[in-house]
């Protein structure tokens, strides 16, 4: 799915682009993704398991922009992808058609900007648009900004997994279920 370009004003008054990124944006997407994973334990990588080339981002890329299940928004701020949000099949299969898993990322010098809120609330608007009944994230327990995010967005905890995340400092963490109803 194409989210097409919006300006977006940020809580200090700054415009912003709102839009899906582009196969043009492939280099800068792994730019960001390896800066964001650089700053927070709350995503799923560390930088240096960002192998993606070029090549094969500009293919996700157009893939997503064509698909009509899954989205990718970002938001461009200061020349540079400041936060990214998406929306995907958690299956294909007939019997979980109706999941949509949800992840989300702002660059911590972005943090407060409100720029979590947009693309949740954009990825939301698209999950429905898409067909979904509910969407679903997992949050590390200690992420008390997100957390607190996808409650006001109507998000609801389901459940916890001791243990989910195994930190590279030697911590364990807790991973919180959260879901969504449409």
């Amino acid at each position: 799915m194409n989210y097409t370009l919006r300006t977006v004003t940020l809580k200090d008054g700054r415009t912003a682009a709102m839009q899906s990124p582009t196969a043009v944006h492939a280099e800068q997407m792994i730019s960001y993704m390896k800066a964001m994973s650089a700053e927070t334990e709350c995503v799923g990588r560390y930088p240096e398991e960002i192998i993606e080339t070029i090549e094969y981002e500009s293919d996700l890329l157009n893939s997503t922009l064509s698909s009509p299940n899954s989205v990718q928004i970002s938001i461009f701020a200061d020349g540079i992808i400041a936060a990214n949000a998406t929306i995907a099949p958690y299956s294909g299969r007939i019997k979980f058609r109706h999941r949509a898993v949800f992840g989300i990322a702002v660059l911590k010098e972005y943090w407060g900007l409100g720029m979590g809120r947009l693309l949740t609330e954009a990825c939301i608007h698209c999950a429905r648009d898409m067909g979904y009944l509910q969407i679903e994230l997992t949050a590390l327990e200690d992420n008390a900004r997100g957390i607190s995010l996808y409650k006001s967005v109507g998000f609801e905890q389901w459940g916890r997994l001791e243990g989910g995340s195994h930190l590279k400092d030697g911590s364990i963490k807790t991973e919180i279920y959260m879901v969504k109803h449409l």
